[in-house]
């Protein structure tokens, strides 16, 4: 039994040694707003700009989860994205979608839900050891407007606005405008 762990052990390192390590680099400007699923996305936190970066590329050995996913079950959009230097994720869930059109996004799971967290939609940060969950804010901006929905390539393109907020620190508070993202989904 001890073998087998240091073969996974061994493997583990390997792989992570023979990954190339990509350098951060602040974004000046939003992704252009396309709807082929071009895996982009982007935003205004705050007025700074925010896109998703993966610290590591691919290689045979190991494959980092994606910094951009998006999925349709039934008719739930789910798009979430990372950021792994700023130690940033967001989580944006959108009920009943139809097609293209306006909505919003959903606050909460259903009690029935079998999820890490209650918040549906949720803007996450690592401040330290740290990581805080910011749900959206009551009576504030909350609005996708999905310009492209294709399921059977399952291609999903928009805009959005939204605003995050501590619960235990309301004056804490994450304003994301500009929102645009064009997702080739599961």
């Amino acid at each position: 039994m001890k073998f087998i762990k240091y073969i996974v052990v061994l493997f583990a390192l390997v792989a992570l040694n023979s990954c190339e390590s990509n350098d951060y680099v602040q974004p000046s400007e939003l992704p252009e707003a396309t709807k082929i699923g071009k895996q982009t996305f982007g935003v205004k936190i705050n007025e700074s700009i925010w896109t998703p970066f993966q610290r590591y590329r691919s290689n045979p050995n190991f494959k980092p989860m994606p910094v951009v996913w998006g999925s349709v079950q039934g008719k739930t959009l789910r798009l979430t994205v990372t950021n792994q230097e700023t130690r940033e994720s967001i989580s944006l869930m959108v009920d009943k979608v139809e097609g293209e059109g306006t909505y919003q996004f959903m606050t909460y799971f259903p009690k029935n839900a079998i999820e890490f967290t209650p918040y549906a939609s949720v803007y996450q940060r690592y401040v330290g050891e740290k990581c805080g969950q910011y749900p959206i804010a009551q009576n504030a901006e909350n609005e996708i407007i999905i310009t492209h929905f294709d399921p059977i390539q399952k291609i999903y393109s928009g805009t959005f606005k939204v605003t995050f907020q501590n619960k235990e620190n309301p004056t804490e508070v994450f304003n994301l405008k500009d929102g645009r993202f064009d997702v080739r989904g599961e």
